[in-house]
């Protein structure tokens, strides 16, 4: 650091020679007192001499600086300590180590102001001593408390002048406090020399700042206040005064809000400027009001101004700091500012600036996302208004604030995301419960699960069973038809048959690990094994487990997320993963309980014995085909002298003759058509769409082979007939016939008069 700098900077904050300071000389005896020593210091280096802002233990107002201890610190700009000044090679011959005040221990820190190092905070001892690190750390603290006292109290001692300054100055301060409404709370003393109205009134309520305005200055004002009210932090306004007497005042307002640690506003400051006076002197004005340049650091404001025709933005320090940037490296253009723009908010924004430059709204104020220099997003506050118009009304030239408020707004987002999580999953498990489809529900999910998550492509899987094997059944995934195979692959996760098979891969790692896959580097990571052709690069993965009883049963895949993945979106997305595993299992139960329905009704409704439907089987199906309609045959039949075949041969062979039967007849159907054991060796037949002939041909057909074959049970050949008693229905009178009571009437009688006349034969009935 240069010494002109270093003493231009003592200069600004105000530092000479015998102004000691009385709170600082206190914390010294404090500190001394503390590091049990006699002597400490607050010594400024100026370029000529070394003095003392505060000290304890010694007399001297100033010293020459050229040997002393604390010029090495400012010089070097380092932290010094010395326990024994005369084992010290540099600092043994010393003439303040040799002679009075004879000093052997010295530790001292340096002392910055705004950045600049100007002196130091420093100890010292006739004795040595054995300091440690810690206790140098600690003494640096004491310099950065030094520090912020010497600012602060240059600013109050400014604010003071400043505001003594202002009472004489064409500008007067107006401070309104809220508590559920505004109330005026401070009115500078010169607001009755400076536009002829009263301050005391104002002061005691008996009149407002309202009253002194008229309907469109009223408007202007309310305007003002209610963008403070819903969060703007600074503005301006411009209006006419109209005084109890006196000439009519264009007025100028600049005003500034202060809000709680909350968001909530406390307090509005504005300053009057009479507009009436020319450019210069209102530029004047401006530039003399320290305590505005005050307010507008403290609130932590960066400010712009462009000029629209050179296409030259102006900002402050503040500006640049909010976005990393160094101020010397500041592209003044539009362009610029463009590119530093989150580009889903840059068309938005470019749109509401648009309409303020041509009238459409009174201001430029807007929320939006602007990269850091460190590459990642800031929440951007912007205010500005329109201040110079050509005769046109054509905008040149603009000016407003930018405010950081990225806690703020990613506690909103974040409190937003949580309840689009919330509801997406009671979303999930509604659509299921409805449809008892889980493909669906996670089908309807899936864009919002994209948008909460912020990533471009997503899947939703399931681990089954596949031929024995392991798999990844996809139930929900992003669109994926890039080149013909991938397109092949998209109809059939269609058709509800993709299954992802290879687990030897990023996302597998997923399931063979139950653990959470995290990489922004995904060609990085071990299990990478590249993506098929033409498929859009994986920039970023995330894998995430669904587990049910600490077993993984399922997974969430999620890519391309604008920034980085961090662990917290696994933790965010984790009560999602908790309702999957409980979709996943509600659905292994209804499966399950689908299945076992499946087999009782299916063991109530089989035969035991021949495995063909049985007698309530049969009369299900008559119901039904009743009520569908349409022409059909029904025909009962038995075998004839069935008793024989058990008493000679036994029941064994009976039932061998029954099962040979019932397979003759199942092998005879068409797959519409039915076969049934009514009970003992009776059967019937059901067969659809057919002509009384045709059906004819078919039963007898049926009885021939029954006559010509045999069954073989224990070394003997059973020969059999049976005989049929058939029904015809016709198309016209199924609608209206009651189905099985024709087949219990009038098919049985044919069965009848079959037997009666002299059995293996066709009956039909009427």
């Amino acid at each position: 650091m240069s010494e002109s700098r270093r003493v231009e900077t003592i200069r600004e904050f105000g530092l000479y020679i015998g102004q000691e300071d009385p709170q600082l000389n206190g914390l010294m005896k404090a500190l001394a007192v503390w590091l049990d020593v006699p002597m400490a210091f607050v010594s400024i280096v100026d370029n000529e001499t070394q003095f003392f802002k505060a000290k304890t233990g010694f007399d001297g107002e100033e010293i020459d600086p050229e040997p002393s201890f604390c010029n090495y610190v400012v010089s070097n700009e380092e932290q010094l300590l010395i326990n024994d000044a005369l084992k010290n090679k540099q600092f043994k011959d010393n003439p303040y180590v040799t002679d009075a005040p004879n000093i052997r221990f010295y530790a001292g820190v340096p002392l910055k102001l705004d950045d600049v190092t100007v002196g130091t905070v420093c100890i010292l001892d006739t004795q040595p001593h054995n300091f440690s690190d810690e206790e140098l750390e600690s003494l640096s603290h004491v310099s950065e408390h030094v520090s912020q006292y010497l600012t602060l109290s240059l600013k109050h001692q400014q604010l003071v002048q400043e505001r003594s300054f202002i009472d004489d100055t064409p500008a007067a301060l107006i401070k309104w406090r809220y508590n559920m409404a505004l109330d005026l709370q401070y009115v500078s003393a010169n607001m009755s020399t400076l536009f002829n109205i009263p301050s005391d009134q104002l002061r005691d309520g008996s009149k407002s700042f309202e009253d002194f305005l008229d309907d469109k200055g009223r408007k202007e004002l309310n305007f003002l206040l209610s963008n403070h009210l819903a969060g703007v932090a600074t503005s301006e306004a411009q209006f006419r005064l109209i005084p109890v007497k006196g000439p009519e005042r264009w007025v100028k307002l600049l005003s500034k809000s202060f809000y709680d640690p909350e968001g909530r506003l406390e307090n509005i400051h504005a300053m009057l400027i009479d507009n009436t006076a020319n450019r210069y002197f209102e530029r004047r004005l401006n530039e003399a009001n320290q305590q505005m340049r005050l307010v507008l650091e403290a609130s932590g404001l960066g400010t712009w101004d462009w000029n629209v025709p050179t296409d030259t933005n102006k900002v402050n320090q503040r500006w640049c700091e909010l976005l990393g940037i160094e101020y010397a490296n500041f592209d003044p253009s539009l362009y610029f500012w463009e590119s530093l723009v989150h580009p889903a908010d840059l068309k938005r924004v470019e749109r509401e600036l648009q309409a303020h430059m041509v009238g459409d709204t009174p201001a430029f104020s807007t929320i939006y996302r602007m990269r850091h220099a460190q590459g990642y997003w800031v929440w951007i506050e912007t205010y500005g208004r329109v201040v110079e118009r050509d005769s046109a009304g054509k905008a040149l030239r603009l000016t407003g604030t930018h405010r950081d408020i990225t806690e703020k707004k990613e506690a909103e987002l974040l409190d937003n995301k949580q309840r689009q999580l919330l509801s997406f999953i009671n979303k999930a498990q509604a659509l299921y419960l409805n449809d008892k489809d889980l493909s669906k529900a996670c089908q309807d999910i899936l864009p919002e699960l994209i948008e909460i998550a912020d990533s471009q492509f997503a899947f939703i899987g399931e681990m089954q069973k596949r031929d024995g094997k392991d798999v990844l059944y996809i139930h929900a995934i992003s669109e994926l038809s890039w080149n013909e195979q991938s397109s092949e692959l998209y109809k059939a996760y269609l058709r509800g048959e993709l299954f992802f098979e290879s687990l030897n891969n990023l996302f597998g790692r997923t399931i063979t690990s139950n653990e959470v896959v995290l990489t922004n580097e995904p060609s990085q990571h071990a299990a990478s094994k590249g993506t098929p052709s033409g498929h859009p690069r994986i920039m970023r993965f995330l894998g995430l487990p669904i587990r049910l009883q600490g077993n993984v049963v399922g997974m969430i895949g999620l890519a391309n997320k604008l920034n980085d993945y961090e662990q917290s979106d696994a933790t965010f997305l984790q009560p999602l993963l908790d309702a999957l595993g409980a979709l996943f299992y509600a659905v292994q139960l209804d499966k399950a309980r689908i299945d076992a329905e499946r087999r009782l009704k299916n063991m109530a409704m089989t035969d035991a014995l021949t495995g063909v439907p049985n007698r309530r089987a049969f009369i299900e199906r008559c119901q039904f085909l009743n009520d569908e309609g349409g022409a059909r045959s029904v025909a009962i039949l038995d075998i004839d002298h069935f008793k024989r075949v058990n008493d000679t041969f036994g029941h064994a062979a009976g039932d061998a003759v029954i099962k040979h039967l019932a397979e003759s007849l199942a092998r005879s159907i068409r797959s519409d058509d039915m076969v049934a054991r009514l009970g003992g060796e009776e059967f019937a037949l059901i067969l659809n769409s057919e002509s009384k002939d045709k059906a004819h041909q078919r039963l007898e057909a049926l009885r021939q082979e029954i006559e010509q074959s045999q069954v073989t049970f224990d070394g003997e050949q059973i020969g059999y007939t049976i005989s049929i008693g058939a029904l015809f229905i016709a198309d016209d009178e199924s609608a209206s016939s009651d189905l099985e009571q024709a087949v219990l009437d009038h098919a049985d009688k044919a069965l009848y008069e079959a037997k009666k006349s002299g059995r293996n034969r066709v009956v039909w009935g009427v």
